[in-house]
C-alpha cells in the first residue's frame, strides 16, 4: 500500500511525501532478489536459483538494497501520481535515505516534481475578427488548367530557330573566376528550362537566341546573398555550348483535353470542377487561418509563468523534428550545422522564441480545455497510439514512450487541444454562418502546439 501527501513549492513545483507500507517494501525486495539472481552466475547454482543468503554474500547486501530501491521508487511514485491531481512536466527529484530501506519496515521518501503552471485566462471568445471570405477568380481556374496542360505537354526538338523562354535546353559550360575554374562552375550536360531562373540571376537570359552547337561567352556576377559564401559578389566568366533544344507542345484546350484529365465530358465541366476544388481548398485555408488567429488571440490575452524546463523540453522536441526532416533527406545533424555555420548552442538559441510561443499556446489551450470540459477519451488515446506506431514502424523506443504514463498524458493533451481548437472554431463559425463546405481540419499552428 502506498499513501501520499502533497505540498506546493514556489516555481510550479510540488513535493510528494510518499509512504510505502512494509508489505510493499517486502515485495520490492523479493523482486530485487529475483532480478539479481537471474543475472548473476553463482557457482553450484542454476541461474535464478541461488538462495537469498548466498546472493547477499556473492553480490553484497548493498547491491540488493539498490535494486529494491530502484523498483520501490519507480512503482511507488507512479502509484502516488494515481492518487493526486497534478500533471508532472519533468522527471522527479527523489530524496530517500537508503539506510531506512529495510525489509519489514515502512519506507518514506519525497519526490519533488515540476508541474504544469497555473494559467490566468483572458478573453478567448468574441473575437474582433472573422472568417476570411473565399473568392475563386477566373484567373485562378485558368492557371490550374495551364498547369494541367503543361503536365501533358510533349517535347519537340527545335532546330529551325534560336532558344526562347520556356524551351528546355541541354548545355555544356565552364565557369572561371580570374581565369581559374571553380568548384561547381562546370557541367558536361545540364538540362535548363529557360526562364525558370534556377541558375544565377541573368544566366539563363544569355541562352535566348542561341542555336544548337553554338558556343557563347558571357560575364556575370554572383549575387551578394549567394548560397556559397566564397562566390558571393564574385565576377565570373562562362563559356556555354548549346547541345540540345526542345520546346513544349501543349495539348489543345478542348473537350478532348477535359476527358483526358478526368471523367468529364466537356471543358466547361472541367472548369466547374476546378472552381469547386479551389473553393473547398480556399475554405479550408480560411479556416486554418481563422484557427491560428483564435489561438494567437487567446494566448495574447492569457498570462502564465513559463517553467524553464518546459521551454528546454520544447527546444529538444524542435531539434528532434529537425533531425527527422534532415534524416528524410539523408543529411545528418552535424552536416546540417556545418552547412548552416551554427553551433548546437546557436541552434538552441534560434529555437528558443518559437519554443516559448508553442509552450505558452499549449498551456493556454489546456487551461481553456479544462474550463470548457473538453477531454480525450481512453479509446481516442489508444487509437492515436496505434496510429503513430503504424506510421513509424512500431519502433520499440517509441512504443515504450507512448505507452508510458508520460507518453499517454502527452497524447491526451494533444488530442484534447486538437478537439478544443475545432470546438472553438465551430462555435465561432456557427454564429457567423460560414460556408457549409468549410473543412474541419485543425490549423497548422494548432497541429504544432498539440504535437
Amino acid at each position: 500500500m502506498v499513501t501520499v501527501a502533497t505540498r506546493p513549492e514556489p516555481g510550479s513545483r510540488v513535493v510528494l511525501e510518499i509512504e510505502v507500507a512494509p508489505s510493499e517494501v517486502d515485495r520490492h525486495f523479493a523482486t530485487a532478489y529475483q532480478h539479481v539472481a537471474a543475472r548473476t552466475k553463482v557457482p553450484g547454482f542454476r541461474p535464478g536459483k541461488a538462495p537469498r543468503n548466498v546472493i547477499d554474500r556473492f553480490v553484497g547486501r548493498a547491491s540488493i538494497v539498490a535494486e529494491a530501491i530502484d523498483h520501490l521508487v519507480n512503482e511507488s511514485y507512479d502509484a502516488a501520481l494515481d492518487q493526486v491531481a497534478i500533471v508532472p512536466i519533468d522527471q522527479p527529484e527523489v530524496d530517500l535515505d537508503s539506510g531506512t530501506v529495510v525489509e519489514g519496515a515502512t519506507v518514506r521518501f519525497t519526490a519533488t516534481v515540476a508541474v504544469r503552471p497555473e494559467v490566468t485566462l483572458g478573453a478567448y471568445i468574441d473575437y474582433p475578427f472573422g472568417l476570411d471570405p473565399v473568392e475563386v477568380t477566373d484567373e485562378q481556374v485558368e492557371a490550374v488548367i495551364t498547369d494541367l496542360r503543361e503536365q501533358q505537354a510533349t517535347l519537340r526538338p527545335v532546330d529551325d530557330r534560336g532558344a526562347a523562354k520556356g524551351d528546355i535546353a541541354s548545355v555544356k559550360f565552364v565557369g572561371t573566376i580570374d581565369g581559374e575554374p571553380f568548384e561547381g562552375g562546370s557541367a558536361d550536360r545540364l538540362p535548363v528550362v529557360i526562364g525558370e531562373e534556377r541558375m544565377i540571376p541573368g544566366w539563363e537570359e544569355n541562352l535566348v537566341g542561341m542555336t544548337i552547337d553554338q558556343t557563347k561567352g558571357f560575364d556575370i556576377t554572383f549575387p551578394d546573398d549567394y548560397r556559397v559564401e566564397a562566390l558571393r559578389s564574385k565576377a565570373a566568366h562562362f563559356e556555354v555550348t548549346l547541345l540540345d533544344l526542345r520546346e513544349r507542345i501543349l495539348p489543345e484546350l478542348d473537350d478532348e483535353f477535359a476527358k483526358s484529365v478526368g471523367e468529364l465530358a466537356t471543358l466547361d465541366e472541367l472548369r466547374a470542377e476546378i472552381r469547386d476544388a479551389l473553393a473547398r481548398r480556399g475554405a479550408d485555408e480560411a479556416r486554418h487561418h481563422f484557427a491560428d488567429r483564435i489561438i494567437d488571440f487567446a494566448t495574447a490575452n492569457a498570462s502564465v509563468d513559463l517553467p524553464e524546463v518546459m521551454i528546454a523540453n520544447e527546444i529538444e522536441i524542435m531539434r528532434d523534428e529537425l533531425r527527422n526532416r534532415l534524416a528524410a533527406q539523408a543529411i545528418g545533424m552535424d552536416r546540417y550545422l556545418e552547412m548552416a555555420r551554427q553551433t548546437p548552442e546557436e541552434l538552441a538559441a534560434e529555437f528558443r522564441d518559437p519554443a516559448t510561443r508553442r509552450v505558452k499556446s499549449l498551456l493556454v489551450l489546456s487551461a481553456i480545455a479544462e474550463k470548457e470540459g473538453v477531454d480525450a477519451t481512453p479509446e481516442q488515446i489508444e487509437a492515436e497510439i496505434a496510429d503513430q506506431l503504424a506510421r513509424y514502424g512500431d519502433e520499440p523506443r517509441l512504443r515504450e514512450y507512448l505507452t508510458s504514463r508520460r507518453g499517454r498524458a502527452y497524447l491526451r493533451m494533444t488530442l484534447r487541444n486538437r478537439t478544443l481548437v475545432d470546438t472553438l472554431i465551430d462555435r465561432a463559425l456557427g454564429s457567423t454562418e460560414p460556408d457549409a463546405e468549410a473543412a474541419s481540419a485543425p490549423s497548422q499552428e494548432a497541429e504544432e502546439v498539440t504535437e
